[in-house]
């Protein structure tokens, strides 16, 4: 079984110590349950399915029943705190011990690439923009950022692309893009940026509308009244004409700047359907 601190999820991981140990002696839920001082037997299965969850004495004793101990059990701990959190700066600020306790053991967090990619919006422009832009200075490309950025922003940028592998150097020195795609995937731990990265976006959008001239741009919207059919039908639309756009750009051989497209589809009202 892999050691706590390879693990983005709790219930996952206490699954897996309870399947482990069900193979090997018949352990039981029942069992995993008395251990961990709780008298009803399904209790922890129940937390497992992500129907119940642990508070803090739960924590501890259920910890002390899997063995926990040290590092392990504050790791734990700031996982389940993590995992449990409803509030997007709660998890943000537990995913920052999470990872201070991964890296002062020499380890690393599965999706770390990721939530590091979605945490700023300069990330993806410098991925399309630096290959561009052959010999230019961290400087020079902030210059030529259409919103405000300082050069040492760009620096930390290009930084993390090359430490990921998004973009790499060639033999002259040159950026060009890795092979390795950023992918939100199912991971909670990137979501949580991509939610920074699409409010940083939307921001940027209403800049737009004072800063960037209309001639350059093209914002435009509808309120609509839509029933739950027609709304999955619209989604569907969406998510085709976001695939055909993205099909223009792998075919589009010179790029003369980086834009940014926003689709959103939201409600503007709570549920009235049927309404009198």
């Amino acid at each position: 079984m892999k050691p706590v601190m390879e693990y983005q999820n709790f219930r996952v991981y206490m699954r897996d110590f309870y399947t482990e140990r069900k193979d090997r002696s018949g352990f039981t839920w029942r069992d995993f349950a008395r251990e961990a001082g709780y008298s009803s037997p399904v209790f922890l299965k129940l937390v497992c399915d992500g129907k119940a969850n642990l508070s803090e004495v739960g924590v501890e004793r259920t910890a002390a029943a899997m063995g926990l101990a040290g590092v392990d059990l504050q790791y734990f701990r700031e996982l389940v705190a993590f995992n449990q959190a409803k509030e997007g700066s709660e998890k943000k600020t537990r995913f920052a011990h999470l990872r201070r306790l991964a890296r002062e053991n020499n380890r690393e967090i599965i999706g770390e690439d990721q939530y590091d990619y979605f945490e700023s919006w300069k990330n993806p422009v410098l991925r399309e923009m630096a290959p561009n832009m052959p010999g230019a200075t961290p400087a020079q490309m902030a210059g030529k950022l259409a919103f405000d950025a300082e050069a040492a922003g760009v620096k930390k940028s290009l930084n993390l692309l090359q430490k990921t592998g998004i973009l790499e150097k060639d033999a002259a020195g040159n950026f060009k893009q890795g092979s390795k795609a950023i992918s939100t995937g199912n991971l909670e731990i990137a979501s949580l940026s991509v939610r920074e990265m699409h409010r940083q976006m939307g921001e940027l959008a209403v800049r737009a509308l004072d800063e960037i001239p209309v001639k350059e741009r093209d914002i435009s919207g509808l309120t609509l009244g839509l029933s739950e059919e027609a709304f999955q039908r619209v989604s569907m639309e969406i998510e085709a004409f976001r695939r055909r756009i993205a099909a223009i750009a792998m075919e589009d051989t010179h790029t003369d700047k980086v834009y940014r497209l926003n689709m959103q589809l939201f409600p503007l009202t709570k549920n009235f359907g049927g309404a009198k």
